[in-house]
């Protein structure tokens, strides 16, 4: 009887470990949407206006509990994603920043 209890809390153990140490990025519930210097939203094989963006999603159907994660191109401009935060927050999307570039500058 202690053999199988034993085993199965050693099974959660390493079940609730390996969980600790995946990646974000493996969460199928986020959403990347890059942001063109030309104020377009790219996400998976769509695009749209920034501006614009939290209603797309939305007549996608997309959840709005899910994540977003935005990559701003070099070249655009502060006042697109602004546009962009602006439109994801009248709908209720939640947003996490990613910077995959690190800083050089210390």
């Amino acid at each position: 009887m202690r053999t199988p209890f034993t085993a199965m809390c050693l099974l959660a153990f390493t079940q609730f470990a390996m969980a600790q140490n995946t990646s974000p990025d493996t969460h199928a519930d986020v959403l990347t949407i890059r942001i063109s210097e030309d104020g377009v939203c790219h996400f998976l094989d769509a695009s749209t206006p920034c501006n614009q963006l939290g209603q797309h999603l939305l007549t996608k159907h997309l959840a709005q509990n899910g994540h977003v994660h935005i990559v701003v191109d070099r070249s655009s401009k502060y006042e697109l994603v602004v546009a962009t935060l602006e439109s994801l927050d009248r709908t209720g999307f939640k947003v996490g920043f990613v910077n995959y570039e690190a800083s050089s500058s210390q």
